[in-house]
């Protein structure tokens, strides 16, 4: 009888998921951020709340280990712009990770500067 219970129990498994789902990929974001794209909000929206996301983790690190130091000023547009200019020069290393590209391209845009936190990739 406990043969028949492990045999339900392993055949009653849910397959595992195919990929994790509302993430988007450089490719999808660089259409999405298109200067014709139709709906520039949404664009902006994503790239708002990736920012945040980075700033939130730079904040929790000590002031020499920041790697992004933005102006007071920054602005969604700014990244936007940042954004298009590094996917477009460079093509063959996209990052897969829409949130990879946005944050190569901020810690490249803004970096702080030599004596206030650590460059990119030190």
């Amino acid at each position: 009888m406990s043969w028949l219970l492990i045999l339900s129990l392993v055949t009653a498994l849910p397959p595992a998921p195919q990929s994790v789902q509302g993430f988007i990929s450089t490719e999808d974001l660089t259409v999405l951020c298109a200067p014709q794209n139709d709906s520039p909000a949404l664009c902006l929206g994503y790239l708002v709340g990736a920012v945040d996301q980075l700033l939130a983790g730079q904040a929790r690190r000590p002031a020499t280990r920041r790697t992004i130091c933005p102006p007071a000023n920054l602005s969604a547009e700014a990244v936007q712009t940042a954004l298009l200019l590094r996917l477009g020069r460079d093509r063959a290393n996209r990052p897969q990770a829409a949130a990879d590209a946005i944050r190569q391209a901020v810690e490249a845009e803004y970096a702080c500067p030599l004596g206030a936190g650590v460059r990119p990739g030190r």
